[in-house]
């Protein structure tokens, strides 16, 4: 009787001790679960965050902007011509004749960057970059002039009429330009410039994961 006592008390014993180490097994498990998962919630939060991590460097974006928007103009280069008829007339005899002049034009188109002349907002669906439309950032540089007399005549001085036109180069290309400004191609070529460089500088910031769609808007002009 006596050791069929003890057998049982030992049981017991074992029993409990096996319940005892499962039941710490559970505890350990479930804090090494609790622990994953909040290495898991640290990690989405960390990726989160990479999302939205763009908007610390608004501010900066804005200010390198304005440094840079010297180098940010869309060049376009162009061969530009005009052909003039001169007449001259001299006790009732009529002379003509005909001079053309061609040169090379290269504009730069951009936008004013000047601090407080636009601004970067974080819209609902991206970057907005609200300013005005795009212009001549400088006047354009007239090069490689070179004339052609297509008709001389008698009494035309057709050598002062090529040089009224060399001197009128420079501002007939400026009045081109400010017309070209206005092209759909050229302000197409001004924003892939500054997109480009904002979206660039903004994805090599530390902690960016994700530049969003940047879109430009232009402000209404007065009047």
């Amino acid at each position: 009787m006596r050791t069929s006592l003890f057998a049982f008390v030992l049981g017991c014993a074992v029993a409990a001790g096996g319940g005892y180490l499962l039941l710490r097994d559970a505890s350990h498990q479930a804090i090494e679960r609790i622990a994953e998962l909040e290495r898991e919630v640290t990690t989405k939060a960390e990726s989160l965050l990479g999302y939205t991590k763009y908007t610390d460097y608004l501010t900066a974006g804005k200010k390198k902007l304005s440094e840079q928007s010297q180098f940010l103009a869309a060049k376009v280069v162009r061969e530009e011509g005009v052909t003039r008829k001169i007449e001259k007339t001299w006790f009732g005899l009529r002379s003509s004749g005909v001079v053309s002049v061609d040169y090379t034009a290269e504009y730069a188109f951009g936008y004013d960057l000047r601090p407080g002349s636009y601004d970067l907002v974080d819209a609902p669906a991206g970057i907005e970059v609200r300013l005005s439309r795009p212009g001549l950032v400088t006047a354009p540089a007239v090069s490689k002039l070179r004339h052609e007399v297509l008709s001389g005549g008698v009494l035309t001085d057709e050598d002062a009429a090529v040089r009224e036109l060399y001197e009128e180069a420079s501002e007939r290309a400026r009045r081109q330009g400010v017309a070209m400004a206005r092209d759909e191609a050229i302000v197409a070529l001004c924003e892939k410039s500054l997109v480009g460089f904002l979206r660039d500088f903004l994805s090599k910031q530390p902690g960016v994961k994700h530049v969003p769609a940047i879109t430009v808007r232009y402000r209404e002009s007065p009047g």
